[in-house]
């Protein structure tokens, strides 16, 4: 595809719900307003996401070729419907997933599981001491017995607090579940030295995220 032709592809950046960021390719035309709810159609089918702008392809933003992923459609009230339906099997899949999974590492947590609008694939997330486990005879057991293919991934501590909320030490609702989009980085031991441990640790165990805020003021 030649540069003229590149100029003319209209382009939808979304936000799917485990926080990715996609752009995918929409009709001409199409327009709609932050936030509403969009039918996708990925490499695994059809989901649901939220629209977060619509413009020209920009190869510095949308990467050096134009997306293949599309843009279907405005999400109708019977894809709201069967997104909340899948809700409840999802956490049935959940329960499957972690049962099996702690034959393999005992002290696995699955905070959080999610189907695809289309009801083929399973977003797991799970927290565990071991780094990498293989759950390779799990997911094809899924596969065979359940029709889902499942995409797992490791969190750590503070994704796991992100993903079910808690309350910090100052008594509202941890920054990393309601507002904060990255962690701040750089918050070093030695800038708190002399200070009780415990203060500094917040809902996940780790360094409380606004220590960042304090050291900048």
């Amino acid at each position: 595809m030649d540069a003229a032709a590149q100029s003319t592809v209209r382009v939808a950046r979304v936000m799917m719900p485990e926080k990715g960021q996609y752009s995918i390719r929409c009709a001409e035309g199409f327009a709609a307003k932050r936030g509403v709810r969009v039918v996708v159609n990925l490499d695994y089918g059809i989901d649901i996401a939220e629209l977060r702008d619509v413009g020209a392809y920009d190869p510095g933003r949308d990467g050096p070729h134009p997306p293949g992923f599309t843009l279907q459609r405005l999400a109708t009230p019977e894809d709201i419907i069967a997104d909340a339906a899948n809700e409840s099997r999802a956490r049935v899949l959940r329960g499957v997933f972690r049962d099996a999974a702690k034959a393999i590492v005992p002290d696995i947590r699955v905070p959080y599981a999610r189907l695809s609008l289309g009801g083929t694939r399973l977003f797991v997330r799970y927290v565990c001491e071991r780094q990498r486990p293989d759950f390779r005879q799990v997911v094809a057991d899924m596969r065979k017995r359940h029709g889902v293919t499942v995409s797992a991934w490791q969190m750590g501590l503070r994704d796991e607090v992100r993903v079910i909320g808690a309350l910090g030490p100052c008594g509202r609702a941890c920054c990393c579940a309601t507002w904060q989009q990255k962690y701040p980085g750089g918050i070093l031991p030695e800038t708190f030295k002399g200070q009780n441990p415990i203060a500094l640790n917040g809902a996940c165990g780790r360094f409380k995220c606004c220590l960042a805020f304090e050291r900048e003021g």
